[in-house]
């Protein structure tokens, strides 16, 4: 502050008050004021404060009144889930959830529902115009996961009848209860009731397999033998091996000693000891081959079996085979052996021929024997003076079978005649018998028919296409199932199980628990039975092609199933076995 400012006091104050200093320009110039105008006070007029007002009182009265619209043209919805805490979510449309309850107008919408473990749903929900109306959805629980080891590992399992695979297995299952059977070389079957809980939870099922054999412990002298049990060499004596209850050969095998056999029967559990074996010497052994191969044949007047086989003899002794096969000439050799010897023997049979000329009426059939082509007839074939099962094909003519035996120096005319398609159906009889008794009835269809499903459809699944079937065969189809019995003698040792409790292996009631190989190869068996080709081509014990041309017993086809099912004897087709409409009548069942 200038030492030249002057201090006042406020009127109301003892405090000095500080008052500005003038003003005054150094250079001279003079500052002139301008005149001051204030401006007008801010505001809206009331004239444009009513438009908004009304506008806001128009949207509120319209959103009442839509809001009352919706209430008064909704309908109630009750959803009820199962489980409780299913999340469920409504597209296509406007919707007021309150708790359980949604109010929707009618039309359609779509419905979505899902809870952790179950499988979501996703489904067209249409509303009515009921009032109140209810919806109760039940979700199905995710499958679990079943978990199976076994002691030993390698066990066969099956799931409510099915095979499913070998041990340590992992798979999908759905919940709920189920019957789980495993079984293994040499081991009792085990069968369980187990229970899955789904909803991707893991069920652990451990099982140990009883033994299904007892101990014994064989020594030899000498020792140092091998010892075989059912044909598979197990140990060398002195030694305890494994013998299943049921009873297993056991042969104990010492090079220059003749090889000790016998029918061994030990209680599951058991330990025995085998009385000590005095093994033989080995006289001789002859190792007969033929060719062909499957001559019976004998050593010394007694019968040793087919050929290819091993034979001990007595050494230093002249011993007299002979050979005898269908369609060959005898043949006889002598020999002798050392002691401790080993001698192969190949005989070639001489085939005994008879001259066929085989003819057709009309000519041109394809001839075929025993599954070689021969051309188209008139045909001369010679062959081995044995039992022949041949077949003429031609076009529009039903196949002909006959068999026939060859004679050697007489040649035989052999004449066929024909039958055409439509008179070989009316030929056919219409009942037919198998080995086994089993009655088959002839069915001729005719026309064509509509298997699978529109996909609009309920239940349709997505292996089941519409499609057209045309039936071109007659064919033979058997009245009743397969019965255990009957499967048993095929397989003496099938064994069906049980369901639920229920026994199903009682002699008269169906064959279940077997694979589509094991009924293929059933079909096979009874084929050769009634000396019929095999529709089936079997290698190792497996299925790997068919014989489209065969006549022999077959499985049926999914059409011939369908056929069969739906026909009924007007003609007409059903829509299900039962009829055309559902739900199922009782005792009724979609095979």
């Amino acid at each position: 502050m200038n030492s030249g400012d002057k201090h006042s006091e406020h009127p109301d104050s003892h405090e000095p008050a500080l008052t500005p200093a003038a003003f005054a320009p150094t250079n001279g110039h003079t500052v002139d004021a301008i005149e001051f105008v204030p401006v007008a006070a801010a505001g809206v007029s009331r004239s444009r404060r009513l438009p908004l007002i009304a506008m806001m009182l128009a949207f509120v009265v319209a959103l009442s009144g839509l809001i009352l619209w919706f209430l008064i043209t909704a309908r109630s919805l009750a959803i009820l889930t199962q489980p409780d805490k299913a999340t469920v979510t409504i597209d296509g449309g406007f919707s007021v959830a309150i708790g359980k309850t949604r109010l929707l107008r009618p039309g359609v919408y779509q419905l979505r529902a899902s809870a952790t473990g179950y499988q979501a749903l996703n489904l067209p929900l249409v509303i009515d115009d009921q009032e109140h109306q209810t919806l109760e959805l039940k979700l199905t629980k995710l499958p679990g996961v079943l978990e199976v080891t076994t002691m030993p590992a390698g066990a066969s399992v099956a799931l409510n009848g099915e095979h499913k695979g070998i041990s340590p297995l992992s798979l999908d299952v759905p919940a709920g209860i189920h019957q789980l059977a495993l079984s293994a070389p040499r081991h009792l079957p085990l069968e369980r009731t187990i229970e899955v809980a789904g909803m991707g939870q893991t069920t652990h099922v451990d099982s140990s397999l009883q033994g299904a054999w007892g101990e014994v412990t064989f020594r030899s002298s000498p020792p140092g033998a091998s010892i075989n049990v059912a044909g598979k060499e197990v140990a060398v004596s002195p030694a305890t091996v494994e013998v299943l209850s049921e009873g297993e050969e056991v042969s104990l095998s010492l090079s220059g000693y003749k090889t000790w056999r016998q029918e061994v029967r030990v209680a599951i559990g058991e330990q025995r000891e085998w009385p000590e074996i005095q093994l033989q010497v080995a006289d001789a052994r002859v190792s007969v081959v033929s060719s062909p191969a499957g001559a019976n044949i004998t050593l010394n007047g007694e019968f040793q079996g087919k050929t290819p086989v091993d034979i001990d003899v007595e050494p230093d002794t002249q011993h007299q085979l002979r050979l005898f096969l269908a369609g060959y000439q005898n043949a006889s050799e002598g020999f002798a052996l050392r002691s401790g010897e080993q001698r192969q023997l190949t005989i070639n049979l001489k085939p005994r021929l008879g001259s066929l000329d085989i003819d057709s009426r009309p000519s041109g059939a394809r001839l075929i024997i025993e599954g070689k082509d021969y051309g188209a007839t008139p045909r001369s074939v010679t062959l081995p003076a044995r039992p022949w099962r041949l077949e003429l094909r031609k076009a529009g003519y039903a196949t002909v079978s006959r068999n026939i035996t060859p004679t050697p120096g007489i040649p035989q005319q052999v004449l066929i005649p024909l039958i055409s398609g439509a008179s070989a159906k009316t030929a056919l009889p219409s009942t037919i018998s198998t080995p086994l008794g089993q009655r088959l009835k002839l069915f001729q269809p005719e026309g064509s028919f509509t298997m699978g499903a529109s996909r609009r459809e309920q239940g349709r699944r997505a292996n089941e296409t519409l499609r057209e079937v045309r039936l071109q065969r007659p064919f033979y189809f058997s009245v009743m199932e397969v019965t255990n019995e009957q499967f048993r003698k095929f397989n003496s040792r099938h064994n069906s199980l049980h369901a639920n409790g229920n026994t199903l292996d009682y002699l008269s009631q169906p064959a279940v628990n077997l694979s589509w190989t094991e009924a293929a190869r059933f079909c096979n068996w009874l084929s050769e039975q009634a000396q019929l080709p095999p529709f089936y081509i079997e290698k190792d014990g497996e299925i790997t092609g068919m014989n489209t041309e065969s006549t022999g017993y077959r499985l049926p086809t999914e059409a011939e199933w369908a056929w069969v099912a739906r026909r009924r004897a007007d003609g007409s087709m059903a829509k299900f076995a039962w009829g055309s409409e559902l739900p199922p009548q009782e005792k009724a069942a979609n095979i």
